[in-house]
């Protein structure tokens, strides 16, 4: 470590089970209350209401899970990563399971402005969902929404634009068996605004023409290993008169001058 009075831990955790229903600002409040109960010596920021001084990645919409978050929290005293990571495991929740930790230098970026780049899990289930949500529509949806100049999506009752040859992926990758389907992208994230995944893929369904998943419940992954390692839906794939979606991010990268993906821990 350098000399310097202040140290910056990285601590990546998951947004498990029915933690996928928390807002973001309800994962800040948990994850300030978790340091507190660690006793992790953490700094505060100044002025007339002093607050402590973590600061997370990119929001999450509601409903959606991760294996893959991450929070800085910058501490007055040096403990082994080890030592902060085993106090913060004795007092987490099963919603926010820390993984692991380890110290990053504190001129680098923040992790608002380092991440770059998030990789999304969609797992379809219902009957027939194999022989609908296939590799081949999938890509020809985005080649579809790539064609175009822009790309316009719904939020809230604003439309925003964005550039589709930066914010579409060019690839998709789909995995199916029987009634569930489990498609991965990559998508660009980026301070001046970024495409919600839940709007992309409305989008997508459109130009694939296939029909739109239910997000309002989980899939099931039956006979397929999740895209996390906690589902919560109960109940069988023969219940279901469509189809049903369930969103996770499983990865968040930086990328180096020259493109290179980037590890946000080593």
């Amino acid at each position: 470590m350098t000399n310097t009075s202040f140290f910056r831990l990285r601590v990546q955790y998951a947004k498990a089970g029915r933690g996928r229903f928390l807002s973001h600002l309800e994962v800040q409040r948990a994850l300030t209350r978790m340091v507190r109960r660690a006793g992790l010596p953490f700094a505060v920021s100044q002025g007339f209401n002093p607050q402590m001084r973590l600061a997370s990645g990119p929001a999450l919409s509601v409903a959606m899970g991760s294996s893959a978050e991450y929070f800085d929290i910058t501490l007055t005293d040096y403990l082994k990563p080890m030592d902060a990571l085993r106090r913060l495991k004795e007092v987490q929740s099963p919603l926010l399971p820390v993984q692991k930790a380890g110290y990053v230098g504190t001129k680098e970026p923040s992790l608002s402005a380092a991440i770059t780049l998030q990789d999304i899990c969609v797992t379809i289930e219902g009957n027939d969902a194999s022989s609908v949500f296939t590799q081949e529509a999938l890509e020809a949806g985005l080649a579809a929404l790539r064609a175009r100049d822009t790309l316009e999506v719904e939020h809230k009752g604003k439309t925003k634009v964005f550039d589709s040859a930066t914010h579409v992926p060019k690839d998709v990758t789909v995995v199916a068996m029987g009634s569930t389907v489990q498609m991965t992208l990559t998508l660009r994230i980026s301070q001046s605004g970024s495409v919600r995944p839940d709007a992309l893929l409305a989008a997508l369904w459109h130009a694939a023409g296939v029909p739109a998943p239910d997000s309002s419940g989980h899939a099931m992954t039956r006979g397929m290993a999740p895209c996390m390692a906690s589902g919560t839906a109960s109940g069988t794939a023969d219940d279901f008169t469509g189809y049903v979606m369930s969103i996770d991010r499983t990865g968040l990268f930086a990328e180096d001058p020259q493109g290179a993906v980037l590890q946000l821990l080593p």
